[in-house]
């Protein structure tokens, strides 16, 4: 009965966290030949799907426990934290090389063994850093230790 209380919990700060950053994303004032879409569109999209997941969460809160087990909260955490070195690792070591170690540290975490993790890590790096940020114009890091 606990994971009702808290998927009820973590829908709302999630709703509130949204509706702040679609507020702080609709204040940008960027000139219109910045991007394709602006950097308003990618904040804004991003601000509605969580603010969609929030309310589901809130309303419709998961009925498995799986949270109850210590591991389970230890691997939820360290993912947390693993998300937090991720982005302050972004800019000095740029879109593929920290996505790349981003992945494989998550993959690891949640049970895949070594080899298949950094493979994974590195093709979804490059399907990211080709696909989307190149494909789309998008301007992602290279890095700071990379660019003299």
């Amino acid at each position: 009965m606990r994971s009702r209380w808290w998927d009820r919990v973590l829908g709302a700060v999630l709703l509130l966290v949204a509706l702040a950053f679609i507020a702080g994303a609709a204040r940008l004032q960027v000139p219109f030949q910045y991007e394709p879409l602006g950097p308003k569109a990618f904040p804004i999209v991003l601000g509605t799907l969580l603010v969609i997941c929030g309310v589901v969460l809130t309303l419709r809160p998961d009925t498995v426990e799986w949270f109850d087990s210590r591991p389970a909260a230890w691997r939820v955490l360290a993912g947390a934290l693993l998300l937090c070195l991720y982005a302050a690792l972004f800019e000095p070591l740029g879109f593929i090389l920290s996505t790349a170690l981003a992945v494989t540290a998550m993959s690891r975490l949640f049970g895949l063994s070594v080899v298949p993790a950094a493979l994974y890590g590195v093709a979804l790096a490059l399907i990211g850093y080709f696909g989307v940020g190149e494909g789309m114009g998008l301007n992602l890091p290279a890095g700071d230790l990379f660019v003299g």
